[in-house]
């Protein structure tokens, strides 16, 4: 059905740009573009907030249009530099998660591997996702990287060697070659897996409703191994899957991204 529609394909366009400074010295970009498809289309409004401390705020609204299948997923994809190998989130854990399965999972503060993020099943598919995420964060061997904190709404992300089109495009697990670079998945909306192997697809409750969804972000520089967001300073441990706390609450474009 996404080949039919053309989700694969899509055609970009930019349909509005703009920037200006404000007075406290913050650089904000905005723009609006479409990805258009056989009989629909995804519209994206971003605005991008840079502050002069160098943080990132990012707030894009993504609007269907149109005759579109199920949708995967609505959020952006971006490429990591490989030396940021230590995936931490604040969300569901310390497996992957989604819509319609994800109450087994507790929420609490998970590290581990990028690596280890990807189930081998025999044909690649789908994977990794995090459900109710509050914040992540994705470090090198020192413990500097990139903090990425939900601003409102909590958020959905995977952190993978693979894209959506590497996945897609393989038909056997052995054949799939992962990437140096993180990819980094920050999603407003993902659709529920179903069990379409063996009997019905995804229930309309769990799918990604045909309206607006916002995803609003603040990206920033992960200094140290020992800090852990505005919200607690909890210091991360150093076993991989362990859950540092349990009740925090209720919960293919390519950049190469790195702050020094």
């Amino acid at each position: 059905d996404w080949e039919q529609h053309g989700l694969s394909t899509p055609q970009h366009v930019l349909r509005w740009f703009a920037h200006h400074l404000r007075a406290d010295g913050a650089l904000v970009v905005e723009a609006v573009t479409e990805n258009k498809y056989n009989r629909g289309s995804v519209v994206t409004a971003t605005v991008y907030t840079v502050t002069a401390q160098g943080q990132v705020d990012v707030k894009a609204t993504f609007t269907p249009e149109g005759e579109l299948p199920e949708l995967p997923r609505l959020g952006v994809s971006m490429a990591i530099t490989a030396e940021y190998q230590n995936f931490a989130w604040s969300g569901r854990g310390p497996l992957d998660s989604y819509p319609d399965r994800k109450t087994a999972e507790t929420i609490g503060l998970w590290n581990g591997k990028v690596a280890a993020q990807y189930t081998p099943y025999p044909r690649p598919q789908e994977s990794g996702n995090k459900e109710e995420v509050r914040y992540l964060r994705l470090t090198d061997a020192k413990g500097q990287g990139i903090q990425v904190e939900a601003v409102g709404k909590l958020f959905a992300a995977s952190a993978l060697h693979f894209t959506a089109q590497d996945l897609a495009g393989t038909a056997h697990d052995c054949d799939l070659k992962p990437r140096q670079e993180v990819i980094l998945n920050l999603d407003a909306a993902v659709l529920g897996l179903g069990n379409s192997s063996c009997g019905p697809g995804v229930l309309k409750k769990y799918a990604i409703e045909k309206v607006p969804h916002t995803l609003h972000v603040r990206v920033r520089q992960q200094q140290s191994a020992a800090y852990w967001g505005e919200a607690g300073g909890d210091t991360l441990g150093n076993r991989e899957g362990e859950v540092f706390q349990a009740d925090v609450g209720s919960l293919e474009d390519e950049h190469l991204v790195r702050l020094e």
